[in-house]
């Protein structure tokens, strides 16, 4: 019984020194997921902030306002399936960026961070803004979240 306690220590000990070290590669808690090696980034984020690639939820695409899918939300034309963005430790996902331009933020709704690469969508992007506010204050943002709510 004594070799047992030692030895179940000793796991329990190798398991907690371990356990950061498999969990570094996971999801963080905003939705992003860690860089390649070598991806390219536009500046060096500072302090207890750092570049998470994230995933891109299209509009039209049926999880759009669905609150369970992670993602950045995109309206216009782009041909990613991810989308670089900052994350800070305290203040959660700040702003995203293509090829070294920010993207247009327009919104942050219940489900997520609504954003715009697309020149002709960011010409209407106040209007967009101020749609997308309203929709927000009168609690309509699940009034599209397809078949699986209704």
């Amino acid at each position: 019984m004594r070799h047992f306690h030692r030895t179940a220590a000793a796991v329990v000990i190798a398991v907690s020194l371990l356990a950061p070290v498999a969990s570094a590669d996971e999801t963080s808690w905003t939705g992003g997921h860690p860089l390649p090696p070598g991806t390219q980034v536009p500046f060096d984020p500072g302090y207890a902030t750092q570049w998470r690639s994230y995933d891109v939820v299209k509009l039209g695409d049926p999880n759009f306002r669905n609150q369970d899918v992670r993602g950045v939300r995109v309206i216009g034309q782009f041909n990613q399936d991810s989308i670089l963005c900052l994350e800070n430790a305290k203040g959660g996902m700040w702003g995203c960026y293509v090829d070294g331009k920010e993207a247009t933020e327009l919104s942050y709704m219940p489900f997520g961070k609504v954003v715009t690469v697309d020149p002709l969508v960011n010409f209407f992007a106040p209007a967009i803004r101020f749609f997308l506010g309203i929709q927000a204050r009168l609690g309509l943002s699940n009034l599209f979240a397809g078949s699986s709510q209704i």
